[in-house]
């Protein structure tokens, strides 16, 4: 585990149990959010993939795992607030930014830079759909 990712899982530890309350007063919080909703919905590469294909509808799965609605809660409090988490697939801890890079990689499109605004605006908007869940991380995922 690189130092990044174990200062994320230790602050999102503490943060266990909290409720997610994303500021959205100032016009860049504002400007953040409808980035990441443009990018989430953003369809393109081979696959014509969005993160909107797996995950802007409920009750989907892939390979008996449940996909979850990243639009909304009670999905995106299941799915963005349990990360970082520990991959039993990987045996790694994979920080929010892990898991982007990966969902990028399935749907054949280029790494994001670390901590592009692409990737900080997808966390604002995934947090802010997430309003009002309560931070479940460090979990473990398969």
């Amino acid at each position: 585990m690189n130092n990044l990712e174990a200062l994320a899982a230790w602050i999102s530890a503490e943060s266990k149990g909290h409720k997610f309350q994303l500021p959205q007063s100032h016009p860049q919080e504002k400007r953040m959010y409808d980035m990441g909703k443009r990018a989430f919905h953003y369809r393109a590469g081979p696959m014509d993939f969005a993160c909107a294909t797996c995950h802007g509808q409920t009750d989907i799965r892939i390979r008996l795992q449940d996909l979850p609605d990243l639009r909304s809660n009670p999905g995106d409090g299941i799915g963005f607030a349990a990360w970082p988490a520990y991959r039993v697939s990987s045996g790694q801890m994979w920080s929010m930014q892990h898991r982007l890079n990966d969902c990028y990689r399935q749907q054949r499109f280029p790494y994001p830079g670390y901590a592009s605004d692409v990737t900080i605006a997808l966390g604002v908007y995934m947090g802010v759909n997430a309003q009002g869940a309560v931070a479940a991380a460090p979990a473990i995922k398969r």
